[in-house]
């Protein structure tokens, strides 16, 4: 960001750490001037093409934010044309963007829509949030780029990242037709014994008691006295029977 001291009140370089994680283009950071003779406020944009097409347009909504955090202004619909930003490339600085005379403590820049080369385009779409790196999964290359866990290389330097900020690699488990009965296995702590009763539960039933029986000898003469009592008692009653007659 080169710009003449005597002409520019100067200003620090703002990073900015909220992202776009669908967005093709990542504003890397920014910087708010001051011209010292008009008091004409403009700003500088830094922005990184993270894709592997040539970026042609790219539409911005700035907002300029108090010390609380609070929006004391929102310019939309800037636009940036003829940018011809080769990919993994930096481009935006070179374009000086007019805003409003308000002080603010910061910016906060989101890009609303961009256009390639080839005639395919990107929007914004509602349902889209700024969101920390950490809130992402993003990490920081060696260069300063953050940079998305799927990602291999730098979006910005080409370099090879670090295994520690890529997703970890899954093995996929085998399918039931390649398992072979040595890969299954029953844990310690589960015996087989064990296993079993607990699958095959024995469940006991409560019964009533029956009394016991008596013995045959006892049963058969039980059976002699009832029928000659019987017999007796028939006789008596035949033989009144003939005697009152």
């Amino acid at each position: 960001m080169i710009v003449s001291a005597n002409r520019f009140l100067a200003e620090e370089i703002q990073l900015h750490t909220l992202l776009q994680p669908e967005c093709p283009v990542l504003v890397y950071c920014s910087r708010r001037l001051t011209e010292a003779e008009t008091g004409a406020v403009f700003a500088q944009v830094r922005m990184v093409n993270r894709t592997e097409r040539t970026i042609a347009t790219v539409m911005l909504q700035i907002e300029g934010l108090h010390a609380d955090g609070s929006v004391r202004f929102t310019q939309q619909d800037i636009i940036l044309a003829e940018c011809s930003a080769a990919p993994h490339s930096l481009f935006g600085e070179e374009r000086m963007l007019v805003l409003q005379r308000e002080p603010v403590a910061s910016l906060r820049i989101t890009v609303e829509r961009v256009a390639f080369s080839d005639g395919t385009s990107w929007r914004k779409l509602p349902e889209q949030k700024l969101l920390t790196a950490k809130q992402a999964g993003w990490s920081p290359c060696a260069c300063g780029m953050p940079n998305p866990a799927e990602n291999t290389v730098c979006d910005l330097c080409g370099a090879v990242l670090p295994e520690a900020i890529r997703e970890p690699e899954v093995t996929p488990l085998p399918r039931t037709d390649e398992l072979r009965p040595e890969d299954i296995r029953i844990p310690d702590e589960y015996p087989p014994t064990q296993v079993i009763r607990e699958y095959y539960p024995v469940t006991v039933y409560e019964t009533e008691e029956e009394e016991p029986e008596a013995p045959k000898w006892l049963v058969i003469l039980l059976s002699i006295l009832g029928s000659l009592a019987l017999a007796a008692a028939i006789g008596f009653f035949v033989y009144c029977l003939v005697y009152f007659m």
